[in-house]
């Protein structure tokens, strides 16, 4: 048995713990090949009431900001050594991005699903200096949504659900990529009517 499928399995006869260790290992940087979505998948699956998957989905957001604000003190501490074994003009991209919209491109970062390098976005952000309280909220509420669609699809559809990912993996990305767009557009004209605002007053 693989070590990545020895984790899920482990986490997923833990139950609910299980789901938050597994969320906080994922985010701090530990492989685990998407477990934290399968995992809450197949939990939502075998419950019958809203209430309890919202939970599990909450349990798996707050396991996965704890994770991710791990990694981002990594970074905040290590600074550039953190980000040695990136190429350098991915990491400039990475950081004149964080430096003109902030907290909406970690928010995107961590909605958007594997294999999507969430984790190198995280350490930019502790590198590059961006404030703890921005960062927990925005990848707080973009990990609520990301999760918020796997219980969904767990509660709704069962173990299919997982399925149903992969098979439209395409549209699904489509969508992503839609509330990425929508982001950063709303991100760039309340940008411009700050400065607006601020030249007029």
């Amino acid at each position: 048995m693989e070590f990545i499928e020895w984790i899920q399995l482990l986490a997923q006869s833990a139950g609910p713990v299980g789901l938050f260790l597994l969320s906080v290992a994922d985010s701090a940087g530990i492989p685990t090949g998407g477990g934290p979505d399968v995992l809450l998948v197949l939990q939502s699956s075998v419950v019958d009431h809203a209430t309890t998957v919202a939970v599990l989905v909450a349990i798996a957001a707050v396991g996965s900001t704890a994770g991710c604000l791990a990694l981002y003190y990594v970074g905040r501490r290590s600074g550039r050594v953190a980000l040695r074994r990136f190429s350098e003009p991915r990491v400039e991209g990475i950081r004149r991005r964080l430096k003109r919209h902030g907290p909406w491109v970690i928010f995107l970062a961590v909605m958007a699903p594997p294999p999507y390098p969430t984790k190198l976005f995280v350490l930019c952000a502790g590198v590059f200096g961006m404030r703890p309280i921005p960062f927990g909220l925005s990848t707080f509420v973009g990990r609520l949504i990301r999760y918020g669609l796997g219980g969904y699809l767990g509660m709704r559809f069962g173990t299919e659900g997982l399925e149903l990912v992969h098979q439209h993996a395409l549209w699904i990305g489509g969508v992503f990529l839609f509330l990425m767009m929508a982001t950063v557009v709303f991100a760039v004209l309340r940008r411009k009517h700050q400065t607006n605002s601020d030249s007029t007053g």
